[in-house]
């Protein structure tokens, strides 16, 4: 019975590149909140052979009483999604599920900049969309990758909030997540997290040690600041190429690629009941995460 006590009963499903690491972070610095550290634990979808002690492992250093919640955006990752949420709805069917949306084809442009930072795209954006199964288009098809969830878990275990409406003051999402999660109403906390366009990209040195399993974001992020300051000279540096790349991802995209982005939306507005985003709406000012 206590392990049972020791499952979240909170999932911050996604959508990529759409402040999941912000409310990650804004929730984790809330006193009656334990999130499973790191984010992305993806113990539903590539890393269940660890079993179920290891998942509730995450959550045992917290104290009696706090909300329990993870971040793992791959669960609503079109390759993973259906057997993420059939083992989720298992292991964790009371759980209350928060899906991040972003305008579909910003969100895509943005996971596009994240890919070339990390030098695992060499493509130019529209070459990258050409692609029939390109993750892009697949991750901003909402409907698509929330519908094994909205399948198993009930309508008001699920909360689908905008991502403006998260990050620009008044910000009314986070007060929604907050009654969502039964917490007490607080302002929205200070700073973003995971912004691509404010990082150099990786160096060729940087993406084979990740590749390799050499190193981790984790292991970096605790080392002393002298030492980090040094090391983003080895691992992450400018220059104008992927400058370039960064600016010509804001290229048009051809309508033929946009449709079916806002054939998906309109059937999960549908099932909302609300319209989410028109077309013609302006763009984002910032881009956050």
């Amino acid at each position: 019975m206590e392990r049972e006590s020791r499952l979240p009963g909170f999932v911050i499903l996604g959508a990529m590149k759409s402040a999941t690491t912000s409310l990650y972070r804004w929730l984790d610095e809330q006193p009656e909140v334990f999130m499973a550290h790191p984010k992305e634990t993806r113990f539903f979808s590539d890393k269940w052979a660890l079993g179920r002690d290891w998942y509730s492992g995450l959550f045992a250093a917290a104290s009696p009483g706090r909300s329990l919640g993870e971040a793992s955006v791959n669960y609503t990752d079109p390759t993973f999604a259906p057997l993420a949420a059939e083992r989720m709805s298992a292991t964790i069917p009371d759980a209350r599920l928060i899906y991040i949306v972003r305008p579909p084809v910003e969100r895509l442009r943005s996971h596009y900049r994240h890919e070339v930072q990390r030098r695992r795209e060499d493509r130019s954006l529209l070459e990258a969309l050409s692609d029939p199964e390109n993750a892009y288009a697949g991750h901003s098809s909402y409907h698509t990758c929330l519908q094994p969830y909205i399948e198993r878990f009930p309508r008001e275990q699920i909360l689908v909030v905008r991502f403006e409406d998260l990050v620009r003051p008044p910000a009314p999402a986070w007060s929604a997540v907050l009654r969502f999660l039964s917490l007490a109403d607080r302002p929205l906390p200070e700073g973003s997290h995971n912004v691509s366009s404010e990082k150099a990209q990786w160096t060729r040195l940087m993406a084979w040690a990740k590749r390799n399993r050499l190193i981790s974001l984790r292991q970096v992020s605790r080392l002393p600041k002298p030492v980090r300051r040094v090391g983003r000279l080895l691992f992450a540096r400018g220059g104008a190429s992927y400058l370039r790349k960064l600016d010509a991802s804001r290229v048009p995209i051809p309508s033929e690629l946009e449709a079916p982005l806002w054939e998906d939306l309109a059937k999960l507005e549908a099932w909302l009941g609300s319209p989410l985003w028109s077309r013609d709406d302006p763009l984002p000012t910032k881009v956050v995460s």
